[in-house]
């Protein structure tokens, strides 16, 4: 993929959004830095899945593993990420129907995210045999107490709980409170219940609840103790490439296969800056990572660190879904102020207001520009400015060191 190519005293950007790509050029006489993650090659993600399962990194092979347990719960994500388990689901399925398995039950660890209909479902998943059950996970019913964890009473979707064989799918990445996405995360708040969930992001006020951070991030360490508390007995844990094709694949516990992921994590998709830009161009990374407004967030946290105080940062992001869930569209028609929101963040927290918090804190000291196809006047009570004309990049990028960011969702930008 061309992602930047001179001609003359223009630059022309291949900018994804949605599932295409938007063709952009700019007036750029200068150096234009491209900043994108050591991206590897893809892997043959069926042959990496069973040499995986076979040399699991820290149990028996998954084979000895069942040990003639005839029935699994199998855990997924939704389609927030890129859909990979429509390649890893048919020859993990296969195996375990190899080996005596004779009925799945596939959980989407939807945490609070909107259900799964049976179209989204056959997106993700495709066609999956009649042994096979896919159901959402809700964070309202379903639920069984594991007892207590970081003090507080967690509940998990019983449909897990009560299965005698329990594995999770997860995909390792970076993730602006929790540090990392996988591993734990798909329990809480994957299949947690709505308190638990609630209480969890509220953590993201402490200054070490930040993307690429375990050591002293109080979201791991509640997470410490979830992965002693529930019972996983195999975990498959990937890691994506800047396309949504598997890189990587480690299995064995929940926790070993999530810090390998950490490792490979930290190596291709951290990026040094060594002198912060004035203007940052940056895409979510396309579908399904600019889905809605909600999601488009993430890539403003994520980058903001490469960027001068004051400086501007443009961002790309179809919102094909609108703004997202309820609860952050009902805080972001208050028109709330930058300080409100930090003031009610602090008083009584509550998801959605949390999100809206994000973009007050992502916004604080730089000018962040919008170009979706979100109303104008929604996108300004998100703390940002709108564009309407992808054109009207060409008069914010007139001067100074300027970089651009085609996956800004999946990497972190940090400071030498």
């Amino acid at each position: 993929m061309e992602w930047c190519r001179r001609d003359g005293d223009e630059v022309l950007l291949g900018v994804p959004y949605g599932e295409g790509m938007l063709s952009l050029p700019l007036p750029i006489r200068g150096k234009l830095h491209l900043l994108l993650p050591e991206d590897g090659s893809r892997a043959e993600a069926s042959g990496a899945l069973m040499e995986a399962v076979e040399h699991p990194l820290d149990t028996p092979p998954l084979r000895e593993v069942i040990g003639g347990r005839k029935e699994v719960a199998i855990i997924v994500d939704d389609d927030t990420r890129p859909p990979y388990a429509r390649t890893l689901l048919p020859p993990l399925l296969n195996f375990l129907r190899e080996n005596g398995v004779r009925k799945a039950k596939v959980i989407v660890a939807l945490g609070l995210h909107r259900p799964l209909d049976e179209e989204r479902k056959r997106a993700v998943f495709g066609d999956l045999p009649s042994w096979v059950e896919v159901c959402n996970h809700d964070p309202y019913s379903d639920l069984s107490t594991v007892g207590k964890v970081g003090g507080r009473r967690l509940l998990i979707n019983r449909h897990f709980l009560s299965a005698p064989l329990k594995v999770v799918i997860g995909d390792v990445e970076l993730h602006q409170i929790f540090g990392y996405g996988g591993g734990a995360k798909s329990l809480v708040p994957g299949l947690s219940d709505v308190e638990t969930i609630t209480w969890v992001h509220s953590l993201l006020t402490h200054p070490m609840a930040r993307p690429g951070v375990l050591e002293g991030n109080p979201v791991q360490e509640f997470l410490e103790e979830v992965y002693a508390k529930v019972r996983v007995d195999f975990s498959v844990q990937v890691v994506l490439n800047m396309r949504g094709e598997v890189l990587c694949t480690n299995a064995g516990s929940l926790r070993r296969a999530f810090l390998r992921g950490v490792e490979v994590v930290d190596r291709l998709y951290k990026v040094k800056v060594e002198e912060p830009f004035d203007v940052l161009i940056v895409s979510v990374g396309g579908h399904p990572r600019d889905v809605d407004l909600y999601q488009a967030q993430k890539a403003i946290n994520m980058t903001r660190a490469g960027l001068k105080e004051g400086g501007k940062l443009i961002l790309f992001s179809r919102c094909g879904d609108g703004i997202g869930p309820e609860g952050f569209a009902k805080w972001l028609k208050k028109g709330l102020g930058k300080e409100g929101v930090e003031r009610m963040v602090e008083e009584r927290f509550e998801m959605g207001l949390h999100k809206l918090y994000l973009f007050a804190k992502g916004a604080k000291d730089i000018d962040v520009y919008l170009y979706s196809s979100i109303h104008p006047d929604l996108v300004r009570k998100a703390f940002l400015k709108p564009l309407e004309d992808p054109r009207e990049v060409a008069e914010l990028v007139e001067d100074g060191r300027i970089g651009f960011v085609p996956f800004g969702t999946v990497m972190l930008l940090e400071r030498y």
